[in-house]
């Protein structure tokens, strides 16, 4: 069974309507492994599906963020990007000046999420972060 199926059969079963175009993305949104442009998405399906427009994908992906399985997130590139989260919540650390990105679990985060909770009643939604900062490398480039 190919690796979406599953996700899709779960999200039939939620009471979701699976059209080809919202398939088609989500088979390249989790089959990719990282990070995608809208841009990226529509590059990938537009063998297969010619007539598929920008917003057609932009709207597809929102939809898998409101079902929970895709990210959005600014990682400083001038552009959103979209990960498939799923079944791997995690955050970026993004280096500022050589634009390296380091995954960050989630249970680095989770204290603070806690205590922001505990102290002001606020919980944050924040599934797919970026923390901009010096990568190790830069930093020590920068001392030299």
């Amino acid at each position: 069974m190919a690796h979406h199926l599953e996700t899709a059969r779960c999200l039939q079963e939620g009471g979701h309507r699976l059209t080809p175009q919202r398939l088609a993305v989500l088979e390249v949104i989790k089959g990719c492994g990282g990070h995608m442009t809208v841009s990226d998405v529509l590059e990938r399906l537009e063998p297969q599906y010619p007539r598929l427009t920008v917003p057609t994908v932009y709207r597809n992906l929102q939809w898998l963020k409101e079902c929970g399985l895709v990210a959005e997130t600014d990682l400083g590139g001038g552009c959103h990007i979209y990960e498939y989260i799923a079944d791997h919540r995690h955050h970026h650390l993004v280096c500022v000046s050589c634009r390296r990105v380091i995954d960050l679990p989630s249970s680095f985060l989770n204290p603070l999420f806690e205590a922001m909770n505990r102290e002001f009643g606020f919980a944050p939604c924040m599934e797919h972060v970026g923390l901009f900062g010096l990568c190790p490398d830069c930093q020590q480039s920068r001392k030299g």
